[in-house]
């Protein structure tokens, strides 16, 4: 791997939690202006569909970012699996295969939930909009989407982390880092301000993107794998 393709995957893991804090802090302008609706779902639908099309333009950018983010994410899981793959191949295999999941699984949620509700919310029949998009809901493969973004996700950022500490490549810090994210995944605030906790991330990603440059890789001497 020469200095350009560790320039590239360095600013995917730079970028990623940086790009997922920024989607974060868009959407939730727009999702935490509208109440739940447990009982009714056609009128939850509807109200959810108001503030998206009360917030449109912060909608559209949450989507573009996310967009970004996608293509990051793959950078850094890509990363963290060469990394991994220089002493644990099998590790690595698992790294690599979660991490693919998890990337489709956050391409579908960008399929299954922007773009529906940016176009439903500019129908002007909003009650026929929000039958529309209560009737997603009822596809089984949203439900394997969902799976895919939220399970996919976890299992990746799992298997990256202990892939990492494994091959003796995570410094404390940096699974420190690790372990607050997945305490915020697990609680899944939705406050605008605990969605700075994404720039923890920054941590375990720092650590490997600074033993991607060939003369890292080089001067770090190989220990035998532990998987």
């Amino acid at each position: 791997m020469n200095k350009l393709h560790s320039r590239i995957l360095a600013g995917g893991l730079l970028l990623s939690p940086v790009l997922m804090t920024a989607e974060e802090l868009a959407r939730l302008t727009v999702d935490n202006n509208y109440l739940e609706n447990e009982t009714d779902p056609v009128a939850d639908a509807s109200a959810h569909l108001a503030a998206v099309a009360d917030g449109l333009a912060w909608w559209h950018a949450a989507a573009y970012v996310n967009l970004a983010f996608t293509a990051t994410w793959a950078l850094a899981l890509l990363a963290i699996t060469i990394l991994v793959a220089r002493s644990g191949p099998v590790a690595a295999a698992v790294c690599g295969l979660t991490g693919l999941v998890s990337v489709l699984g956050i391409a579908l949620h960008w399929g299954f939930y922007y773009l529906p509700l940016a176009s439903l919310a500019q129908e002007p029949d909003r009650d026929r909009a929000a039958r529309a998009l209560d009737a997603l809901g009822d596809d089984t493969m949203l439900v394997v989407a969902l799976v895919m973004f939220l399970v996919g996700t976890l299992a990746a950022v799992i298997a990256a982390g202990v892939g990492l500490w494994r091959v003796r490549a995570l410094p404390w810090w940096g699974a420190a880092g690790f372990a607050a994210w997945l305490g915020y995944l697990v609680l899944g605030s939705e406050a605008r301000g605990a969605a700075l906790v994404n720039l923890v991330l920054l941590l375990p990603f720092i650590a490997v993107a600074r033993q991607l440059t060939p003369n890292a890789h080089g001067a770090r001497q190989e220990e035998p794998a532990r998987v």
